[in-house]
């Protein structure tokens, strides 16, 4: 059976358990994505950084770790000199990297530690002016924590009397001071240790057993912007807590709705910039998106990505004044998306995906036979919109002019059109049957590989943007989002580029750039 449609968004395989973490690792204001993958078998495990710039994400950086899986990664300023450093958990201890004269350098390693970390966190809890890292070993009932001048010395190795999973840090009281927070190992559940370091020596806030906390993750961040962070855990019945402090003691705020798949981390940004930070939520094929809204958590929004995803970040890549998501999964790709809403209508949602599409097609007769391909261009034509219960399902056909090099003495150029259907959908969370929905491609990459002397094999990689609109009874509104009137003229020719490597001799293939 021909595969006319290959989920894989904005990567290629990057490598096995691709982590993600954004920062500002270059300097100059541009949020960067860092990836960091794990070595599978008999393979390498890389250090990757991607920027987006030309509508699409370019890779500025690459380099071997070795054997060295990537546990945990993260980006942090902490040499205060206002550009990130990229700090990796390996299975060797810590190490942190550096941009110097465009390349990744490494300039420091902990040699204090011996084993996998697995969990770090970054803060300066004991007020001095300098940050701290805090370590979690693999199977060990202690932290670790490191001061940073210039390498990674150990300050203190902590206690924690059970197996340690996961540690964060924030200042959960607003009294200046970070505070460390452990998820540890219990009979059933965790348990859960709140630390501070005031004047630099341990003081336990607070402790407590939780029966039905899960041993995924743990974060700390100020969801609700009131100066104090939020402590926020996974439950080991796909639900998501919130906690937070009264003033004597850690309660718990919110519990999420029980999620299908087990949660496997979450991320808090002001996704759609409105001001006020959303909880993200990653599970292994379906993200969620939740919001504060007048002392209440509720879900704003769900997508549907390709199964294995079990890391995410978010933040502002494409100085739009909106947060994207990023995705890492086990299988080594990482997708970016985006939620948008038109905050003068409120209820008009936008989407975007990259995806690529696949497909094979044979040579017409009458034509030579295939040395290599050239390249291609690619239109997309929407045969069928339809919206549905929080979904828009999109049908079309894909229609390709491909251009290559005959396998003739000569080497003439030679193009023929093909055509093959696609079919993509986004979860749109507020989707009812009745509604509008408008979408426009932008393609960004064509290749083209010849697999037999008749058969090319041709890879596109473009975005789609999908605009829900509610039910409205103004003519002007009707009118203004006529089918016609917006798939013709609602956005410029500028939004419907297509990807050239350079342009060839009208010589060769006069009608090859001329759609009928």
């Amino acid at each position: 059976m021909r595969q006319t449609y290959n989920l894989e968004w904005a990567s290629k395989d990057l490598g096995q358990d691709s982590r993600v973490a954004l920062g500002n690792v270059y300097g100059g204001g541009n949020v960067e994505i860092v990836v960091g993958s794990t070595a599978s078998s008999g393979q390498e495990s890389y250090l990757h950084i991607f920027r987006y710039k030309g509508q699409t994400y370019n890779q500025l950086a690459k380099m071997s770790l070795g054997k060295n899986n990537t546990n945990w990664i993260g980006c942090h300023d902490i040499d205060k000199d206002g550009i990130d450093e990229i700090v990796i958990g390996c299975s060797d201890g810590i190490h942190i990297y550096k941009i110097r004269g465009g390349k990744l350098v490494r300039i420091a390693k902990s040699v204090d530690v011996k084993g996998a970390v697995i969990c770090i966190a970054i803060a300066d809890i004991d007020k001095d002016g300098k940050y701290e890292v805090i370590a979690v070993v693999k199977g060990k009932p202690r932290i670790y924590i490191f001061r940073f001048e210039k390498d990674l010395t150990l300050w203190k190795s902590e206690t924690i009397e059970q197996q340690v999973y996961c540690v964060a840090a924030g200042d959960t009281d607003n009294d200046g001071y970070p505070e460390i927070v452990v998820k540890s190992h219990g009979q059933r559940g965790c348990i859960i240790n709140v630390l501070c370091y005031k004047g630099g020596k341990r003081h336990e806030k607070w402790r407590s057993h939780i029966s039905d906390a899960g041993k995924a993750f743990l974060a700390v961040d100020d969801f609700d912007l009131d100066g104090k962070a939020e402590i926020v855990l996974d439950c080991t019945d796909g639900k998501v807590r919130v906690m937070q402090y009264d003033g004597s003691k850690y309660r718990t705020f919110w519990d999420s709705p029980k999620h299908s798949q087990g949660v496997q981390n979450v991320a808090i940004f002001d996704i759609d910039g409105d001001g006020y930070k959303e909880l993200i939520v990653v599970c292994l094929s379906e993200v969620y998106i939740y919001s504060w809204k007048a002392g209440r958590i509720i879900l704003e929004w769900t997508q549907t990505v390709p199964n294995g995803a079990f890391c995410i970040a978010a933040g502002e890549l494409n100085h739009k004044g909106f947060g994207e998501i990023v995705v890492g999964t086990v299988y080594g790709y990482i997708y970016v998306f985006e939620a948008r809403r038109d905050k003068q209508r409120g209820k008009l949602w936008m989407d975007k995906v990259q995806a690529i599409i696949q497909d094979t097609v044979t040579i017409p007769d009458g034509k030579p036979d295939a040395a290599r391909g050239v390249e291609a261009k690619a239109k997309f034509f929407v045969d069928e919109v339809r919206v549905i219960h929080d979904k828009v399902i999109v049908d079309g056909t894909v229609k390709a002019k491909v251009l290559y090099v005959a396998a003739l003495p000569s080497q003439p150029v030679h193009f023929f059109e093909a055509t093959f259907p696609f079919l993509e959908f986004i979860h749109l969370h507020g989707a009812k049957h009745g509604m509008q929905a408008f979408v426009y491609f932008n393609v960004e990459h064509i290749s083209v590989d010849v697999v037999s002397p008749r058969r090319i094999k041709i890879t596109i990689l473009f975005e789609m943007v999908v605009k829900l609109v509610p039910f409205y009874d103004d003519h002007h509104h009707k009118d203004h989002f006529d089918k016609d009137h917006f798939h013709k003229d609602h956005f410029d020719k500028d939004h419907h580029k297509d990807y050239y490597h350079k342009d060839y001799d009208d010589h060769y293939h006069k009608d090859y750039w001329k759609w009928k």
